[in-house]
């Protein structure tokens, strides 16, 4: 199978460097809006993977890739002829989708994967979907994964000096979406798998942190679903290394063809 992979950072590099050490699959296509990131991933590999834009990409992959951002989820969704094509996709960057929804839910041929990234109990969520009273998500981060984060900025919130851990942030996913785009998609997949609209979403910037901390507390006539996750962060501060893990086995389940859980 060929694949296309669309962002060449942490997560993307890690995926490439699995795929080429076990042969899972046929990996031919990077694209990455930095071609530094590109040429510095092709030397790693030494295959003679191909630079690409993102639509030839997608036009000639079997499995696209998605690890870069929300964009991307955007361009990958409005390709004309994708549904038709029946494509395999798996996307990181799932608070895209929250954004396309109404691209999202046209597509009905391709095979579409969302590794469940930095949480746990994803699905024992999805199981009782349709009848949760409350859902909240309270993540805990280092400043460095949260500085520059477009909320921080609107409201002139410095957190670069703060001695001891601050609620920076309490709202909605929407809200959340908006301004912590990339820390986000932990909540945006919490949406996708509970389709609960009425998340609450509590951001706390610690600086003494060392993991990113993700705690979820489900309600509901089933009783009372908790799980915490205490993660190391990736190469990547913003992102966990749980995150790639989930990804890889994701690759691994599409390779075989199995998956246990609901």
């Amino acid at each position: 199978m060929i694949a296309g992979i669309i962002g060449c950072g942490n997560i993307g590099t890690e995926l490439a460097l699995f795929i080429d050490k076990y042969k899972c699959f046929e990996l031919k296509y990077l694209c990455d809006i930095d071609s530094s990131n590109i040429k510095e991933l092709q030397t790693r590999l030494g295959n003679g993977q191909i630079e690409s834009s993102i639509g030839d990409l997608i036009t000639n992959s079997e499995l696209i890739i998605e690890v870069a951002d929300k964009n991307a989820v955007k361009d990958i969704l409005n390709t004309l002829d994708l549904d038709q094509q029946g494509k395999k996709l798996l996307i990181m960057s799932t608070g895209g989708i929250i954004e396309n929804l109404n691209l999202f839910n046209k597509i009905k041929n391709c095979e579409i994967y969302m590794p469940s990234g930095a949480i746990s109990g994803l699905d024992a969520i999805k199981s009782v979907s349709g009848k949760i009273k409350s859902l909240t998500l309270t993540t805990t981060k280092p400043v460095k994964g949260l500085e520059n984060a477009p909320y921080l900025i609107k409201n002139n919130i410095n957190i670069t000096k703060l001695e001891n851990k601050k609620i920076i942030f309490e709202g909605t996913l929407k809200e959340a979406i908006e301004g912590f785009p990339k820390n986000i998609n932990v909540a945006a997949t919490l949406f996708l798998v509970s389709k609960f609209d009425k998340i609450q979403i509590k951001i706390i910037a610690d600086p003494k942190a060392k993991t990113n901390i993700h705690e979820i507390i489900c309600t509901g006539d089933f009783g009372t679903i908790t799980t915490k996750t205490d993660n190391l962060p990736s190469k990547n501060p913003k992102t966990s290394y749980l995150a790639v893990l989930s990804a890889i086995q994701t690759l691994r389940n599409i390779k075989n063809n199995k998956k246990i859980g609901s």
